[in-house]
């Protein structure tokens, strides 16, 4: 497998200090968009009525774009550099993702969404890679602290802005407001983003592709990809779901439901912002068993509350786990040594395919579920893969055979 001295690798544009806060900046940013236009497609499919399977298509016809595209995106931004590849995806999405506010159905909503979608990846794996590239110097204690600004935005200050934008000026103008923050993040994330590009000599796609996948064979990266595709399950699940478990099971108000979004985002970002230092100080191993725990602790108070409070506990410490969980995987694939732009195009890939099954596996589960009792469908999937459970089980196991 190519590394990264098959690279070239220019001076970065920005000393570390100017480059970290330069970065979050750009984080925050992206991640009031993000959390804009999640509330902007939430509210929309309310507005159409769709059903419960048909917001899970809605929200999922993005996701899936999105898992396709990660791993070419990987091979582009290693070609042609971060920065290149950020600027142009943007202005794509600049144009596009006002087309979703003018759908008559939640079916053409769905396609827009598949569309629009497409630009994504290309966003997420070039910040991936410029900020994983450089994380080493950065410092593993401020690991978190890009997903944790990007949450910021995306949990708390998108949907905030989101539901007071689209009081004023209806959801078709607020989609028109996000057109304008991707033109503006087109031309700053050119200025701070890795140069960094491949030699001469670049694979094809199919075969950076095939190179890219190859490294699953790898214990460490496998393991990390399976985590964070659990977890993009969940949260693909929770931010498709709990605004209209709220609204139609408990009859709460829209913006009640909002809350939860933005109690979940708050937990979320503490975590990632405050405590990357935990990790070093614990260890993988104990970090990881936290995680799982806390997570698997909130999906049962989601699954099984029928109150505010219940629920608040739930989105705490269901977004604690995941937190510390994407705090373990982030800190692992930086100091890995391997190629960034190919690492980074898998590991969002894998994100964003939990995501899409979350989304859309939830929302045909509906049809024989409660909406509210798939929270608990998913902690055995996550006591299967924890290391404390299984050794716990291997532990006893081997007592109960002795």
């Amino acid at each position: 497998m190519s590394q990264s001295n098959t690279f070239n690798t220019q001076r970065p544009l920005l000393a570390t200090h100017h480059f970290t806060y330069s970065f979050v900046g750009l984080a925050l940013m992206s991640g009031i968009t993000i959390g804009m236009n999640k509330i902007l497609v939430t509210l929309l499919a309310l507005h159409l009525n769709a059903e419960s399977w048909q917001i899970g298509l809605l929200i999922g016809a993005e996701s899936l774009s999105m898992m396709l595209m990660s791993l070419p995106a990987g091979i582009f931004i290693s070609r042609f550099s971060a920065r290149w590849v950020y600027a142009i995806s943007s202005l794509g999405a600049m144009i596009l993702y006002p087309l979703i506010g003018y759908s008559t159905s939640w079916y053409l909503a769905a396609i827009f969404l598949f569309i629009a979608g497409i630009c994504i990846p290309f966003r997420v794996v070039a910040m991936n890679t410029s900020w994983l590239e450089r994380l080493p110097e950065v410092g593993t204690s401020r690991g978190g602290w890009y997903r944790g600004t990007l949450m910021l935005g995306i949990g708390l200050v998108g949907p905030l802005l989101g539901n007071l934008v689209s009081s004023h000026l209806g959801i078709q103008g607020s989609y028109w407001i996000t057109s304008i923050l991707f033109a503006v993040m087109s031309f700053y994330g050119f200025t701070i983003l890795s140069r960094t590009r491949e030699s001469a000599g670049a694979k094809s796609v199919r075969g950076g592709v095939k190179e890219m996948l190859q490294y699953l064979t790898d214990p460490m990266v496998r393991q990390v990809c399976l985590y964070d595709g659990l977890g993009g399950m969940v949260r693909g699940f929770f931010g498709t779901f709990i605004i209209v478990i709220a609204v139609r099971q408990f009859h709460w108000s829209a913006q009640q439901g909002i809350t939860l979004m933005v109690v979940e985002g708050a937990a979320f970002v503490a975590v990632l912002l405050f405590l990357g230092h935990v990790v070093a100080k614990l260890g993988e191993k104990i970090t990881y068993n936290l995680s799982h725990t806390s997570l698997i602790i909130g999906l049962a108070f989601l699954g099984l509350s029928t109150g505010v409070v219940g629920l608040l506990i739930g989105a705490v410490l269901q977004a604690i786990g995941q937190a510390f969980n994407h705090l373990v995987n982030i800190s692992r694939l930086a100091h890995s040594g391997k190629n960034m732009g190919h690492v980074s195009g898998l590991f969002t890939m894998v994100g964003m395919a939990g995501g899409f099954v979350g989304a859309t596996l939830g929302g045909f589960l509906s049809k024989g579920f409660v909406l509210q009792d798939i929270f608990l469908l998913w902690i055995p999937i996550w006591l299967a893969v924890c290391p404390g459970f299984r050794a716990f089980i291997s532990s006893n196991f081997k007592k109960m055979t002795t």
